[in-house]
């Protein structure tokens, strides 16, 4: 329940005091003991506002409120407890985060209040929650559906890093995973600078002029540029701004380090997968080199299964094209110029624009699609 408060003590006469006292104005659940308390966050249930006791047998309160925030990092946790020395508060607001701390026997018109202003921070912290991913990261997909159409190579790889970077953080167990999404769907943003045929080269692992290298060298920067005047994606751009460092050491306590090695890896990965290796094959090839890459990342990548495309093949008109169904074939112009990358699910903005191509007759009338659309495994 979306407003729901725990309350965790060792006594079973306390939570049946603080049930009465409070059932006509919170929904209450109790659990008599942390180990009861963590069990029922752990089976799945949610819970607003977690208040704990201090002294408890096998865990103290601080412990049990910061594995609380482990495992629901939203909920609002505060400390209800009969020890009111200064060391024990101090702990309690400096090691365990918690929102407010509260003196045994504390009155009820005091308590309600403290448990007013809790669930009026987690309606706030809620609703943050919601802003970043739900509105900031929908405005982002409409962004990246540009980058589509401007550079289809770009956009195909982008999505497919946000596939391998989707799996790789949920393994992890993290909680922001909003965050990592994003930071995929924005690292190849910087290649809307760069024309279609070196992007097609640099992916193909073919040679380069040094000019080119110094546009494929660039993007990150012009990515990190970019993300720096959208407010809450510092970590995100930061994460964009490192992808390219040689760092492989352990990251999993930093989310930048860890975003920005996740990146790199996600992405050589994918290059050599491009070029036509098996990902066994992919994984040696990022051992054996010279340039290092975190075990522990190359591991989790060995779990997921690359995205597959069902075979059966069949050529349909332009205009008979339907949202989610996934290209067969490279569609290009009268000029040979890249539109849009085979293996691509076919959305809104591209129907259009594979329409508009059409009715200028720069585009064949006839497409390939394969029946069924893009299959992920996991």
């Amino acid at each position: 329940m979306k407003n729901q408060i725990l309350f965790v003590d060792d006594e079973q006469n306390v939570l049946d005091g603080i049930r009465r006292q409070l059932r006509r104005q919170f929904e209450i659940d109790t659990a008599l003991g942390p180990d009861e308390g963590l069990r029922y966050i752990e089976e799945g249930k949610s819970y607003a506002v977690v208040v704990s006791d201090m002294r408890m047998p096998g865990m103290d309160g601080i412990s049990f409120l910061n594995r609380v925030a482990q495992l629901s990092p939203f909920t609002v946790r505060m400390m209800l407890t009969g020890n009111a020395d200064q060391k024990t508060a101090s702990d309690a607001v400096n090691k365990g985060n918690i929102f407010r701390f509260m003196n045994k026997p504390c009155p009820t018109e005091t308590m309600s209040m403290h448990l007013k202003d809790a669930l009026l921070q987690f309606e706030l912290v809620h609703a943050e929650k919601e802003l970043l991913e739900k509105t900031l990261k929908g405005s982002i997909e409409v962004l990246v559906e540009i980058l589509a159409l401007t550079n289809p190579v770009a956009f195909s790889r982008a999505e497919r890093i946000k596939y391998y970077m989707s799996q790789c953080v949920l393994a992890l167990g993290r909680h922001d995973l909003w965050k990592f999404e994003v930071a995929a769907m924005f690292s190849q943003m910087g290649y809307v600078t760069i024309p279609t045929d070196i992007m097609e080269k640099s992916f193909a692992g073919m040679e380069l002029t040094d000019t080119e290298s110094a546009m494929i060298t660039e993007h990150a920067k012009d990515t990190h540029r970019m993300i720096d005047k959208i407010p809450r994606l510092e970590d995100v751009g930061k994460m964009i701004e490192v992808m390219d460092s040689d760092d492989c050491g352990e990251c999993e306590g930093d989310v930048v380090a860890l975003g920005g090695q996740l990146l790199r890896t996600i992405i050589e990965f994918d290059r050599l997968m491009l070029q036509g290796a098996r990902p066994y094959q992919a994984l040696h090839t990022m051992r054996q080199g010279a340039v290092p890459f975190n075990e522990r990342l190359l591991k989790l990548l060995e779990e997921v299964q690359p995205p597959q495309i069902e075979k059966t093949v069949k050529c349909i008109h332009v205009q008979d094209l339907h949202i989610g169904m996934v290209l067969a074939e490279d569609i290009r112009n009268t000029s040979n110029t890249l539109i849009v990358s085979k293996g691509q699910s076919v959305n809104g903005l591209m129907q259009r624009h594979l329409g508009n191509f059409l009715r200028q007759k720069t585009i064949g009338e006839k497409i390939r699609v394969y029946e069924e659309r893009q299959v992920f495994t996991v």
